[in-house]
């Protein structure tokens, strides 16, 4: 990776709760990929709107903010994907959204082909947020993402976060560190390679 051309890693998450518990994991583990040299950003569920996915409509029949989200997600190197859990697994705005990577079908890179996908969920108990993680696993496989080897439920959200979404806890702020950090260094080694062509002899 040089400063030229660095690793685009892709934030989606948030619920329509303000003061969401998984957007503010999100923004943490996307401050780390920034540290790392990656440009990021960030799509809060929240402000993007997006209407039911409608499998028999195409992309131009959707408004402006749903093909703006295609595009971004796209052109992205890397992802992570943070839902909050609801009736033990991911909130239904996340699948929704998930839902849309069929316009990516045909893209060069089909669906999110061997881009890195890191999960995070948030729960108030201590089960469904890793149910979710579960759940997201299953979708990012099915769309030929690489989901990493690590992720972050956590339990008892609402006692992880002050109000105004600082990380209380030092061991779950440390694993999402290490999440964005780990998205980039993995995106950096799938990332294809331009080849160039031989110099003549």
């Amino acid at each position: 990776m040089t400063s030229s051309n660095p690793i685009r890693v892709v934030g989606l998450g948030g619920t329509l709760r303000e003061n969401s518990t998984s957007l503010w994991a999100l923004q943490r583990a996307l401050e780390s990929a920034r540290t790392e040299g990656a440009t990021t950003q960030l799509l809060d569920i929240r402000r993007l709107n997006l209407p039911m996915y409608q499998p028999d409509w195409e992309l131009e029949d959707y408004s402006e903010n749903v093909q703006n989200f295609i595009r971004v997600m796209r052109h992205a190197d890397a992802f992570l994907f943070s839902t909050a859990a609801y009736h033990g697994t991911l909130a239904g705005v996340t699948k929704n959204a998930l839902d849309y990577l069929e316009f990516l079908a045909e893209a060069p890179r089909p669906y999110l082909h061997n881009k890195p996908v890191g999960l995070i969920a948030t729960a108030s108990g201590d089960m469904a947020d890793v149910n979710s993680i579960r759940a997201m696993i299953d979708v990012v496989h099915s769309v030929r993402g690489y989901v990493l080897p690590l992720s972050v439920p956590i339990h008892h959200a609402s006692k992880a976060f002050d109000k105004e979404g600082n990380i209380l806890n030092e061991k779950i702020a440390a694993r999402l560190t290490q999440l964005g950090k780990m998205a980039v260094e993995t995106a950096a080694h799938f990332r294809p390679v331009t080849v160039s062509e031989p110099a003549a002899l």
